[in-house]
């Protein structure tokens, strides 16, 4: 594979994201996100003075990007921290509208060259994926709690609950021998919550005596989540599919799937959210984005 000019990575990277903002939006927003980004960051990477965008009806992508080669004398780590920036930015620009599989369709639409070249000045698309997660997660959080509020579902006083529940909410609670979770119940018998006792007595201790370690219960789960089982937290993080393209990426029996996703439920990374839809919990997410910092650091 040869080598790519910044210039020419820089372009291919804008006229990228422009690709992926005009399909989850419009022309008119795309081209408001991209202009707005480049200006915002010139003032701080100043060799964006080189990218010249222009609106182009006659050509396929619907702009004209021009830039210039002084930038290819530019470090190669500054041209990645640029084009990170760029891409947080119009993300955020589109706000709802980017989904869960922004940096995916970024990296499909660019393609493997321009993707690569993108690693190559050190971006870890990896991660600014992972973080994207988080965010979209927290703002579907908050709409539940806001829709809560506003149907007197919640009082005002518990706006910054994530559990959803109180004490006083709590009518009885059953732990099974052997088991390490404690099921809580509402006073109509329903199941408010399940809790992991290994961490809750940890955290007691550790905050009590004041010792930090590396969590016992990570450990466990890391020499618990094998390959098979890792690769899907990563597939459900990158893409939206269905049973079928699971296996087959795969290359596993509908049992066998099934049986991966019953263990990463138990471990509570995957969680139901209909019959037949997955997803990923904030726990899966958080699992992937510290093993990635761990084989980083190492």
């Amino acid at each position: 594979m040869s080598k790519i000019m910044k210039s020419e990575l820089l372009a291919d990277v804008i006229n990228s994201i422009y690709a992926v903002a005009r399909r989850r939006t419009s022309c008119k927003f795309a081209d408001e996100s991209i202009e707005t980004a480049l200006k915002t960051l010139e003032q701080k990477y100043n060799f964006l003075k080189y990218v010249n965008v222009n609106k182009d009806t006659a050509s396929d992508t619907g702009l004209s990007i021009n830039v210039s080669t002084d930038i290819d004398s530019i470090n190669s780590k500054m041209i990645g921290k640029a084009i990170e920036s760029i891409i947080r930015v119009v993300y955020n620009d589109l706000n709802e509208e980017a989904g869960l599989y922004f940096i995916t369709e970024l990296k499909e639409h660019a393609g493997d060259r321009i993707t690569q070249g993108i690693i190559d000045c050190e971006v870890d698309l990896d991660q600014v994926q992972i973080e994207q997660h988080f965010a979209y997660m927290r703002k579907d959080r908050k709409k539940i709690i806001t829709k809560s509020l506003q149907e007197g579902k919640i009082d005002s006083f518990e706006r910054e609950n994530l559990l959803g529940y109180t004490w006083t909410n709590v009518s009885s609670w059953k732990h099974d021998p052997g088991s390490k979770y404690c099921t809580l119940y509402d006073k109509e018998g329903k199941v408010l919550d399940r809790l992991n006792l290994d961490r809750i007595i940890q955290n007691y201790v550790e905050k009590l005596s004041g010792y930090m370690e590396e969590d016992p219960g990570e450990i466990e789960k890391q020499t618990r989540l094998y390959e098979k089982e890792y690769k899907l937290l990563k597939l459900l993080l990158e893409r939206d599919m269905d049973a079928e393209t699971a296996m087959h990426i795969l290359n596993i029996s509908n049992e066998e799937l099934t049986n991966m996703i019953r263990k990463l439920s138990e471990m509570e990374m995957l969680q139901y959210v209909s019959y037949d839809t997955i997803e990923l919990t904030d726990e899966g997410i958080n699992y992937l984005a510290e093993d990635k910092k761990t084989k980083k650091e190492e």
